[in-house]
């Protein structure tokens, strides 16, 4: 059965062994079934961080911006997937930008940390998992400066004037972020003005 070519799409199950597929012509058929992040949400393995109108601060151990915790003894690692950043600009003044950033937290972000404005599932709808392994929040104090790893948008001091800059992107598992780390929507050059940050960050939870 496994020497056999069908033609035609197949219909099976978790488990079941198939065939190769072909065109009517006999010709090797290997397509896309779904969307880049299908499989991985609808098996509920996906997640979302979305922290609305805030001033992003440089990275720091007191910290306001959009960041995911992995815990030490959450059992998975995460592989950051889409994000998008919107800046909000309410005069021409200095030089604004976002980049990504990590940083060790072994322990529970503390003062009372607050938690991002929506999180949870991507799979939507009643009776998805509202949450996974990782922690969402938009400020709290955390135990070590988050180090830049990747510049992610950029407003230079010329052309800063009012109005809102929105941009998106796709990590496409660049980055893996292991139990007991944080990754972290960060400003750099100077803090960003008063809720002038919408933001949400991606990921896929893998069990190690």
């Amino acid at each position: 059965m496994l020497d056999e070519i069908r033609v035609g799409p197949i219909v099976s199950s978790d488990g079941a062994v198939n065939p190769g597929r072909a065109d009517k012509n006999g010709n090797e058929v290997i397509t896309p079934g779904h969307g880049s992040y299908a499989e991985g949400v609808n098996r509920k393995r996906v997640y979302f961080s979305y922290v609305a109108a805030v001033a992003a601060t440089v990275p720091a151990t007191t910290f306001v911006g959009n960041f995911v915790w992995n815990p030490p003894d959450s059992g998975v690692v995460l592989s950051m997937l889409k994000w998008t950043s919107q800046i909000q600009v309410g005069a021409a003044a200095a030089e604004l930008g976002i980049s990504l950033a990590y940083s060790a937290q072994s322990i529970l972000p503390t003062s009372t940390p607050v938690d991002a404005d929506a999180s949870g599932s991507c799979f939507l709808g009643a009776g998805s998992p509202q949450s996974g392994r990782a922690k969402a929040y938009k400020d709290a104090d955390i135990q070590v400066i988050p180090t830049p790893i990747m510049n992610l948008h950029h407003i230079c001091a010329g052309i800063k004037t009012t109005g809102v800059e929105l941009v998106q992107g796709d990590f496409k598992g660049l980055w893996t972020i292991p139990p007991g780390y944080l990754i972290a929507m960060a400003a750099y050059v100077n803090a960003i003005d008063a809720a002038g940050h919408t933001s949400t960050l991606t990921w896929e939870e893998i069990d190690i």
